[in-house]
C-alpha cells in the first residue's frame, strides 16, 4: 500500500531574534506542514487551489503564494480543509511548529537539523505505516545537499524503527504543482497563528489539522 506526501512550510530559518520579524529579524516560529494522500489523490488538492485562481482571474503560472491571499480566501480554504476531510477521511493534514527562540545553541548551529527532526517528529510514525512512501517536499525548502540529507536521514530513522517502508524523496517547485502549494496555503494559516495571532481562518481550519508544537 502506498502513499503520497506533500510537505511545505511558512516562517524562516533564520536566527536574527533580536529585531522585529521582516524588520531586520527573523521569525519567532516555523512551520512544516504535509498532506498525507492515497497515490493518485491530488485532484482533491488541486480542484480547491484551482478554484481560487479561477475566481481570481489569475494565470495558474502566476504562484500565488500564501501570504497573498486574502482574510476571505483563507477561510474558504479553512472551510475547504473540513469538507474534504469529511469526504474523505483517507486524507490527513498534519503540522508542526517550533517556537524559535526555546531551540538550544545545537540546533541554532545547523537549521538544516532542525528541518530534518521536525520533518521526523511530523512524518516518521506516518510514513512507517506504508509499504511505499513518495515524498514530495517544496524543491526550494532544500538545497540539493539538504535534499539528500533529509532522504537519508529519513530512511535511516525509518530502518530503525524496524518499518520496511519503501521511501522515495522527489523535491519539485511548488510554482509546478498545485498540491504543494495547497500545502503552502495551509502552513501559512497555521503559522500566521502563532506568528501574528491573526487567528480567524486558523480557528476555522484547526479542527481538520492534526498539529504538533515543539516549543521546548
Amino acid at each position: 500500500m502506498g502513499v503520497t506526501i506533500y510537505l511545505d512550510e511558512s516562517g524562516c530559518l533564520g536566527w536574527k531574534l533580536d529585531a522585529p520579524y521582516q524588520r531586520g529579524g527573523s521569525s519567532r516560529f516555523f512551520t512544516l506542514a504535509a498532506a498525507i494522500i492515497p497515490d493518485g489523490a491530488e485532484p482533491v488538492l488541486e480542484r480547491v487551489v484551482r478554484g481560487v485562481y479561477k475566481h481570481r482571474g489569475r494565470s495558474a503560472h502566476n504562484e500565488l503564494k500564501s501570504v497573498q491571499l486574502s482574510s476571505g480566501e483563507r477561510m474558504a480554504f479553512a472551510g475547504e480543509l473540513a469538507k474534504i476531510r469529511a469526504k474523505r477521511p483517507d486524507i490527513r493534514f498534519v503540522t508542526i511548529t517550533v517556537r524559535k527562540e526555546k531551540a538550544n545553541s545545537a540546533f541554532r548551529r545547523s537549521p538544516n537539523g532542525l528541518y530534518n527532526f521536525m520533518a521526523k517528529l511530523l512524518l516518521l510514525e506516518v510514513m512507517s505505516e506504508y509499504d511505499s512512501v513518495c515524498f514530495i517536499p517544496d524543491a526550494r525548502s532544500l538545497k540539493i545537499e539538504l535534499k539528500h540529507s533529509l532522504h537519508e536521514y529519513l530512511c535511516t530513522e525509518l530502518a530503525g524503527c524496524g518499518a520496511e517502508t519503501m521511501l522515495q524523496t522527489t523535491p519539485w517547485e511548488s510554482r509546478d504543482s498545485f498540491s504543494l502549494q495547497f500545502v503552502d496555503w495551509m502552513a501559512g494559516i497555521v503559522w500566521a497563528h502563532h506568528e501574528h495571532r491573526n487567528g480567524d481562518a486558523y480557528k476555522s481550519a484547526s479542527p481538520s489539522i492534526a498539529q504538533r508544537w515543539l516549543f521546548f
